[in-house]
C-alpha cells in the first residue's frame, strides 16, 4: 500500500470512526429522550396536581418553545399575556391554526415565529366528553429554530400527547368519583378529602352548612322532579354567589356545604357576604320557579385546629340552631367563639 492509498484508507477509517460515534450520540439521545419521557409521563401521572396550565409550562420547558397554547373546549390554555399583541395575532389566526388533521409546521402566518401545530388525538374514555384538547399550537422564534429543534419538537408531540390525556382522563375520573351526578356538586367523598386538605394547610377557613327548609313538602306536593330541578338550582345558585376558589358539596338530601380559605383581616366583609344569602337563595328560586323557598345556614370562620368530625360536629350544631330560630335563618360562629 503506498502513501496515498494509505492516506485515503485512513481518511476512511476516520470518516467510518466519525460516523459510528455520531450514530451512538444519536441513539444515547434517543434512549434518554425515553427515560427522560417515561419519567415526565411517571410523574404526571402520579402528581393529581398537575393540570392543563401546569403541563403546558412543563411542555414549554421540555421542547423549548417560547410559547404554547392548547385549544381546550372553548378555552385556551397559554402562557401568553392574553392582552398582548402577539396573542391577538395567534387567535385571529385560530381558524387556519386548528384546521388540519395532520402535524403542519409554519414560518408565514405568524411573523417571526415558526408555528408547529398538532391536533390532539383523544382518548376513548374522552371521546364522548366535549372537554378535550383539540389541537396544541408551538411558537418558536424564527432566529432559532433548525432541523434539529423541529424534528425534536416534532418527536415530542406523541409525548404532548400522552400527557395531555393523562391530565384530562384524571380529571373526568375524579369528576365522577367526587361529583353527585345529579347536582353537579361535590360529594361526600370530596367533602372528607377537602376537609383534611384544608386543615393540614394550618389556613384561616369558613365552612357553611346550609338545607332548604321544608323542601320535604316539595317532593310531596310538586313531585321528586321539581324537587331535583330545585336541588340542581341550589348547586348552581351556591357556585354563582360564591368564589371560584370556593368549593360547593352536596352532603346528602337538600343538605349543602361550602368551605373556602379567607383572609382573617376580611372577616367582617365575609360576614356580611354571608348575611345576605338567605336573601339572595329567596328572591333567587321565587324568580326560577316562582316558589317561596328559604334556607337555614349555620356556619364556622376559624383558624383553631380541629378533625374532621369536630368540624362537622360544629357547624350541623350551628345549623340546626338557625332551625331552632324559626328558619330561614343564619348562625355563625367565628375562630374565637362569638355569635355574630
Amino acid at each position: 500500500m503506498n502513501l496515498n492509498e494509505f492516506d485515503q484508507y485512513q481518511m476512511s477509517v476516520e470518516t467510518t470512526k466519525d460516523a459510528f460515534m455520531e450514530e451512538n450520540r444519536r441513539l444515547t439521545r434517543k434512549l434518554a429522550e425515553k427515560d427522560q419521557s417515561f419519567e415526565l409521563v411517571k410523574m404526571v401521572h402520579f402528581d393529581k396536581s398537575i393540570d392543563l396550565r401546569t403541563l403546558n409550562d412543563i411542555i414549554i420547558g421540555c421542547t423549548g418553545c417560547l410559547h404554547s397554547l392548547m385549544f381546550y373546549h372553548n378555552q385556551v390554555i397559554t402562557n401568553m399575556d392574553k392582552e398582548s399583541e402577539l396573542y391577538q395575532c395567534v387567535i385571529s389566526q385560530k381558524d387556519f391554526l386548528t384546521d388540519g388533521d395532520k402535524m403542519m409546521v409554519t414560518e408565514n402566518v405568524i411573523p417571526n415565529y415558526t408555528a408547529v401545530m398538532y391536533p390532539v388525538s383523544t382518548s376513548d374514555m374522552l371521546s364522548e366528553s366535549k372537554r378535550f384538547v383539540k389541537h396544541i399550537v408551538m411558537l418558536y422564534p424564527q432566529k432559532l429554530m433548525n432541523q434539529d429543534v423541529l424534528d425534536f419538537a416534532k418527536s415530542f408531540m406523541i409525548v404532548n400527547e400522552v400527557l395531555i390525556n393523562i391530565v384530562l382522563t384524571r380529571a373526568k375520573m375524579i369528576e365522577l368519583i367526587e361529583t353527585d351526578p345529579m347536582t353537579k356538586a361535590l360529594n361526600r367523598t370530596s367533602w372528607t378529602d377537602n376537609l383534611k386538605d384544608m386543615l393540614e394547610d394550618h389556613l384561616p377557613f369558613f365552612v357553611l352548612f346550609f338545607d332548604i327548609d321544608g323542601f320535604k313538602g316539595v317532593n310531596d306536593n310538586y313531585g321528586h322532579q321539581k324537587g331535583d330541578d330545585i336541588l340542581k338550582y341550589t348547586s348552581d345558585w351556591s357556585k354563582s354567589v360564591f368564589r371560584g376558589d370556593d368549593r360547593v358539596f352536596r352532603l346528602g338530601g337538600d343538605e349543602f356545604a361550602v368551605t373556602g380559605h379567607i383572609n382573617i383581616e376580611h372577616i367582617q366583609g365575609l360576614i356580611e357576604k354571608f348575611h345576605s344569602l338567605n336573601t339572595s337563595f329567596e328572591s333567587c328560586v321565587l324568580k326560577q320557579f316562582g316558589m317561596a323557598l328559604t334556607i337555614s345556614i349555620g356556619g364556622l370562620i376559624t383558624q383553631k385546629k380541629y378533625n374532621e368530625k369536630e368540624i362537622y360536629q360544629v357547624v350541623d350544631d350551628l345549623l340546626y340552631q338557625s332551625k331552632q330560630n324559626g328558619r330561614n335563618t343564619l348562625t355563625i360562629a367565628t375562630e374565637l367563639g362569638e355569635r355574630v
